[in-house]
């Protein structure tokens, strides 16, 4: 991903450790090389209050030399195939802000036989530094039989269904809760990573300015960022929800992670929240997908605030 921060996502050791059951990966090539590769995940979700299949298109990649030759719109026809096994009502995806040929090809200028985009909401990671003053108040950790230290555990979401896409399966990580708020904390570091590719001009020479008095420090270039993603995050009020992310960071920093990545809407009370912990921001759009003809799930979203787990993303 270009920007003032380039930043590559690996898959190491192998991309499809980091693939669920629900993956279907599209892989295009020219004869032994790959030019372009794209997913559909279907993933169970709330849509209006009551759990529904959903699907998630991303991880769209396609070799610059091989851009403008039609292969966006062949890979999407055989999206389109995919559909038709009627597991999904609706898709979504996300664009990160900022990367304007994803947006040019699939959205401005998309052509006659591409699906439809529709912006639903804008979507904020946070990268919260797990350094720092220990928790203001102390916190739970839940006892055996309530996913403390497993891999699973009981689905932390009893206000999940008040949101739109709140997944509806049980998280994957460590389970953390506080009174009244709960969340999973999930390291994927072992098989999905986030490398920090390079700099610009500027950022290359400011860097180490920066790095003096800066919470989240700026890696060298190559290494990969020792994070991991909160998901499942639920929380009666704005107590609750800042208890919750303190009680997320002290457990982060007992397993030596650097920060905590959370995912708000726009649409989400809670961003303001999670805003008041100075967090490093990554913006993206929401946008529904669908073909001419479908049931579009853009329409059919109540008011409801919408989340999303960007751990799956």
């Amino acid at each position: 991903m270009p920007g003032r921060i380039r930043v590559r996502f690996e898959r190491e050791p192998s991309y499809f450790a980091g693939c669920s059951t629900s993956t279907q990966v599209l892989v295009a090539r020219d004869g032994a090389h790959v030019v372009g590769v794209a997913c559909r995940i279907i993933r169970k979700m709330y849509v209006n209050g009551v759990a529904e299949d959903v699907g998630y298109l991303g991880q769209l990649r396609v070799d610059p030399a091989y851009r403008g030759r039609m292969l966006t719109a062949r890979g999407y026809a055989k999206m389109r195939e995919l559909h038709a096994d009627g597991r999904a009502r609706g898709y979504i995806t996300t664009i990160v802000d900022g990367n304007a040929v994803a947006e040019g090809v699939l959205v401005r200028r998309a052509r006659s036989a591409m699906p439809r985009y529709r912006f639903l909401d804008k979507l904020y990671t946070l990268a919260v530094a797990v350094g720092g003053p220990a928790p203001r108040r102390p916190y739970r950790r839940p006892p055996a039989g309530e996913g403390a230290g497993g891999t699973a555990g009981e689905a932390p979401a009893p206000h999940g269904c008040s949101y739109n896409l709140f997944p509806a399966e049980e998280p994957q990580g460590e389970i953390v809760t506080v009174e009244g708020a709960s969340a999973a904390l999930n390291d994927q570091r072992a098989y999905k990573q986030t490398v920090i590719d390079g700099y610009d001009t500027l950022t290359t020479l400011t860097r180490p300015f920066y790095n003096l008095t800066a919470r989240i420090k700026l890696p060298k270039p190559g290494a990969p960022l020792n994070n991991a993603y909160v998901t499942h995050f639920c929380a009666a009020d704005d107590n609750a929800a800042k208890a919750l992310i303190e009680a997320l960071r002290a457990r982060a920093k007992e397993k030596n992670l650097d920060h905590i990545l959370l995912g708000f809407t726009e649409s989400d009370p809670l961003l303001r929240v999670a805003r008041t912990f100075k967090p490093i921001e990554y913006v993206s759009s929401i946008y529904t997908v669908s073909w001419n003809g479908d049931d579009d799930l853009h329409d059919r979203l109540d008011s409801r605030p919408r989340a999303l787990d960007i751990s799956a993303l």
